[in-house]
């Protein structure tokens, strides 16, 4: 296939319903892309609605077919894809038991059939299903982009849905409000939440404060410094809040806002200004707007939303200035949705508390400080949408669907029922999985498996406890660092490792040392334009380098080890000497702090080819390690993950990455050290089971999958998995071991129940 097709299709679909205002014209641009990119000749998508799958669009079948094509879930093949929430590739469908034939609708040529259910917070909500004239199996590659597409249409599909029922229960003769029952934007925090909706106005707008009285310059100067130590005494008040509520990384947001306040380059310029004549809030306006105009050109989308940091403290600033009187603390008496123009960090912080259950941005974008603050606090978002606050008056109760970007307003009954139905059966399915946690997490056969969460936050760390992790196989020290105007001190990185530690009450963490560099630049710490960034300088190479910070960073994680047991983790390690040395640096600091010898274990991640051809050498000088399958594989396979012409090529599953896996397991076991698979290979049903099979039993695994996995683990037999391992490694394609594992986990009786475990 060209290499740019599953690019060009990707960017098709998501053009299709980004301009989507005809749900009926979009899902025809939909299939017609499909067809054509991926050269199949019958594209299809069905809906389930009232109990029945129907055809909603199609190319390549009868256009009389669309609408009027209905099955139960328990009829054909896509009845099967969609019960079975996996993707189903049938080559002879009209040999399957569970295929049916539909007359008069131009399937009767038709050869093979691929069904890939779109799913929606886990269900399914319906079927993309393909055919082809001949008789063929579709490629791990293809299955791949299908579902990327079908992942795509999921939340388009469950607004239509929605948005029909919305219409349905709307009285077409007394409608007042039209098109403006519900509102659509960009998701930018996951999650659904229903309350009270609640419109902030907006206090955004620099060029609207008006200036405060001065007799002189230098009482304007007395004021700007007051106002100045004001802004900050409020800054620090949030960051203290937000560090409670959430965690110490979380609130270092505004950490940021109070070294700027405290930056002579920003408050000379005020003064600058102040001295030439101009009135203060005029002047911090005008040196706000120098800032922003910088934050807004800059090309990386992350360092542009700093813009809204810039102006949130001048807001804050000229407010002290005007006398103003801060934002009141609000408390919600009952459960509330707000929505506003913009929020900056310091508003939203505010407003977190337990009666939020929502937030809608008209502006702002998903790398906003209020949108990381939402994610890291659970709360559902949705930003960029149009409204005319004047006319939401009226709308009383909303449900703010954060997964979709849609905000409905004062739903109907039928809205209302199917929102409450996904709560209770994302709570049920939930409360199924906690249920296991009683068991241990070994397999049918006795085999434990050591599972573990990867935490890049200290919010993070309750989640892995509560999702049966024994440790964290990976901690993420980076965070602390990215939100921050200049390198975090060595108290301040100590504070929050030491809660970690706290928080884990006994149970173990590795922390990996800074891992920056390729595509996670600091904005202070310019980086050289490197053609080959993910080969450049970068990780473990920038900490030796750079050793007084990698001192303070190793002393700040030895200090927490007083608090619980601790494990320091190297990133992209490439030899035995580069791990010498980084382990001298780090016995030396434990020596000045008075730890005993090996009382805080050294581990090496392997992630690049060099440490798999010296790992035999490096056991000697590592006490543990921990493999990084996803650089690995990027590195294994020449293939940048992060660059979307070729990420289609990206596959952990591929036999090349499961031979090294295998050599590694084996090696391992004959050095007695411990292995650990951190990885996103090890967070998914299949690449769990080719890693038992390969000999692995300790993982480390996003939050969000722990109970999956745990429960997946205990569904299985690694006796039995162990013996597709000759399998496995005589492979010669990604879909070949794929198909190799399906076959041995429907033998296993898991085929059906796979899908559920996996959400």
């Amino acid at each position: 296939m060209p290499e740019n097709k599953e690019l060009l299709l990707l960017e098709d679909v998501a053009a299709a319903i980004a301009g989507s205002t005809d749900i009926t014209k979009t899902l025809e641009k939909v299939v017609q892309s499909i067809s054509s990119r991926m050269g199949v000749e019958v594209v299809s998508i069905y809906f389930f609605e009232e109990g029945f799958l129907v055809l909603k669009a199609t190319r390549g079948l009868f256009p009389t077919a669309v609408g009027t094509v209905r099955m139960s879930p328990w009829e054909g093949l896509t009845g099967l894809a969609f019960r079975s929430a996996s993707p189903l590739s049938v080559p002879r469908p009209d040999t399957h038991p569970d295929f049916k034939f539909f007359p008069n609708i131009g399937e009767e040529a038709l050869g093979s059939y691929l069904g890939i259910p779109i799913l929606y917070f886990g269900n399914s909500i319906g079927v993309l299903s393909v055919r082809t004239r001949d008789s063929r199996v579709f490629s791990a590659d293809e299955i791949r982009m299908f579902v990327a597409a079908a992942g795509q249409l999921s939340g388009l599909i469950a607004s239509a849905m929605l948005s029909a029922k919305v219409y349905a229960a709307i009285p077409k003769e007394s409608d007042s409000r039209g098109s403006a029952s519900f509102l659509k934007g960009i998701p930018a925090s996951s999650g659904f939440g229903r309350g009270r909706l609640l419109v902030m106005t907006d206090k955004m707008d620099l060029e609207a404060m008006g200036e405060c009285p001065c007799e002189s310059v230098e009482e304007a100067l007395w004021q700007f410094d007051e106002a100045l130590a004001k802004a900050a005494a409020d800054i620090t008040a949030l960051r203290d809040k937000v560090s409670g509520a959430l965690s110490e990384a979380d609130g270092e947001i505004f950490h940021a806002h109070l070294l700027m306040l405290q930056d002579r380059g920003f408050t000379d310029k005020v003064r600058k200004h102040i001295a030439g004549g101009e009135g203060p809030v005029r002047a911090v306006v005008a040196v706000a707007h120098e800032y922003i105009d910088t934050f807004m050109k800059m090309e990386d989308s992350y360092l542009r939303e700093r813009a809204a940091d810039v102006r949130d403290i001048a807001h804050r600033v000229i407010g002290h200035l005007r006398k103003e009187e801060g934002d009141k603390p609000r408390s919600f008496s009952e459960p509330t949705v707000v929505l506003a123009s913009d929020l900056s960090p310091s508003q939203a912080a505010s407003l977190i508390q337990p009666g939020l259950k929502g937030v809608a941005l008209m502006r702002g974008g998903v790398n906003s400080h209020t949108a990381i603050l939402c994610r890291a606090a659970g709360i559902p978002a949705v930003v960029g949408f149009d409204a005319d606050t004047y006319k939401l008056a009226g709308i009383e109760q909303v449900i703010l669907d954060g997964t979709a970007g849609m905000i409905f307003l004062d739903p109907p009954q039928t809205i209302t029922e199917e929102y409450a139905r996904l709560e209770d059966e994302t709570k049920n399915a939930s409360e199924k999985l906690k249920a296991h946690l009683v068991r241990p997490c070994a397999t049918l056969d006795g085999v434990e498996v050591t599972l573990e969460g990867n935490a890049a936050l200290l919010s993070d760390v309750p989640r892995i406890k509560e999702g049966g992790a024994v440790g964290i196989g990976l901690y993420r020290t980076e965070f602390p660092f990215l939100v921050r105007q200049d390198l975090p001190t060595e108290q301040a990185q100590y504070e929050v490792y030491s809660r970690a530690v706290k928080i884990m009450n006994g149970m173990p963490i590795a922390f990996r040392t800074l891992d920056i560099g390729g595509d996670k630049p600091l904005p202070y710490l310019p980086l050289s334009h490197e053609e080959n960034p993910q080969l450049g300088w970068r990780s473990l190479r920038i900490s030796l380098d750079m050793e007084n910070v990698f001192r303070e960073q190793l002393r700040a994680i030895l200090r927490a080890s007083a608090h619980g047991p601790v494990k320091i983790l190297f990133p992209m390690v490439s030899d035995p000497a580069e791990l010498a040395r980084a382990s001298a640096i780090a016995a030396d600091e434990a020596a000045k702090l008075g730890l005993e010898r090996g009382k805080v274990p050294l581990g090496a991640m392997i992630e690049i080819p060099s440490a798999l051809f010296l790992f035999d050498e490096m056991a000697a000088g590592a006490d543990f390690f921990s493999i990084g399958t996803n650089d690995l594989t990027q590195y294994l396979l020449a293939v940048d993950r992060g660059n979307r012409k070729v990420a289609h090529l990206y596959d952990p599953m591929h036999p090349a990455v499961l031979k090294a896996l295998s050599e590694l397991a084996e090696s391992a076991l004959r050095r007695k050290k411990h292995v650990s698979v951190c990885g996103e290979l090890a967070a998914q049903p299949y690449g769990a089971a080719a890693l038992i099979a390969l000999g692995y039993t300790r993982f480390s695994i996003t939050p969000s999958a722990l109970l999956k996995i745990r429960r997946f683990i205990q569904c299985v037999d690694a006796g039995k998995l162990k013996r597709i391992k000759k399998a496995l490694l005589s492979a010669k394609s990604s879909s070949e071991t794929r198909k190799i594992i399906a076959d041995a986990l429907k033998r296993q009786r898991l085929a059906e129940n796979l899908a559920p475990l996996s959400h």
